[in-house]
């Protein structure tokens, strides 16, 4: 596993399996610059190296027009061969714009939503093999 990095709305690492980590930190807003650094910093710790990604926003509390845009914007510019997306259960949900927003993301990968750690792990991990190797 990667030593896990700070980004400036969470924690990002690699885990043994290869599956890149973003967990959003508590409470976050996300505006346009913290969007766009992030990217910058996930892309340093890829290094251009393929891998199937879980992003984990389940505590996040907002992320504003100029964020949504950045995150389109890089939807198909990512090395990530596919992205679950770890939200809330349905008792406590993410922010609705948040899922639609998410869910009509133009990407060139799977993109799929869980509010269960482990099913998004089992997931990510069945496209290993879609990630060329180094």
């Amino acid at each position: 596993m990667d030593t896990p990095i700070k980004t400036p709305i969470g924690t990002a690492w690699m885990d043994a399996d290869g599956i890149l980590w973003h967990r959003m930190d508590d409470g976050v807003s996300v505006s346009g610059s913290l969007a766009q650094r992030t990217a910058e910093v996930i892309g340093e710790l890829l290094d251009g190296r393929a891998a199937p990604a879980i992003v984990d926003i389940t505590d996040i509390r907002f992320a504003d027009g100029e964020a949504r845009e950045v995150f389109a914007r890089l939807g198909s510019a990512t090395p990530e061969v596919a992205t679950a997306i770890l939200v809330r259960s349905q008792e406590n949900p993410v922010p609705g714009i948040l899922l639609d927003f998410f869910s009509k993301l133009d990407a060139d990968r799977p993109i799929q939503f869980f509010d269960s750690e482990d099913a998004a792990v089992a997931w990510a991990r069945s496209f290993i093999d879609d990630a060329p190797a180094e």
